[in-house]
């Protein structure tokens, strides 16, 4: 005789009423909650004491286009090598680099590599149109 065995089913909860439940506590907060769009803090900056700054006595390396580079010390500028330009550069802890946009950008890198040589480690990048 064979047995007959039942088949056991697995026993689900019924999720409709956690469903129910959670939406009941959305629209809650939603309703409850007020959005302050000016409740951010307020933020103060230091003010700082800068005194002007005057370029003239700073030396600045301008190269154009064609990757020519200029020695301007002051209102005074000269087309210059570059080794003829660090070798002028000897003493001098802070320089200005003025290259076109057009220039690649691998051409400034070099020069930069060439200033770190000589030991300078102020370098400021500025770029023409």
């Amino acid at each position: 005789m064979r047995r007959k065995t039942k088949k056991r089913t697995l026993a689900t909860p019924d999720l409709t009423p956690l469903i129910d439940v959670v939406f009941l506590l959305l629209i809650f907060f939603m309703l409850v909650t007020t959005f302050d769009k000016y409740g951010s803090f307020k933020l103060e900056l230091p003010k700082a004491n800068i005194n002007s700054v005057t370029t003239e006595d700073i030396d600045e390396i301008i190269i154009d286009s064609k990757g020519e580079y200029y020695f301007k010390h002051g209102k005074n500028s000269e087309k210059i090598s570059l080794t003829q330009f660090l070798e002028k550069l000897k003493g001098v802890d802070r320089v200005i680099i003025t290259a076109d946009k057009k220039l690649p950008y691998e051409k400034i890198i070099l020069t930069m590599e060439e200033l770190k040589k000589v030991g300078i480690d102020r370098v400021e990048l500025n770029l023409d149109d």
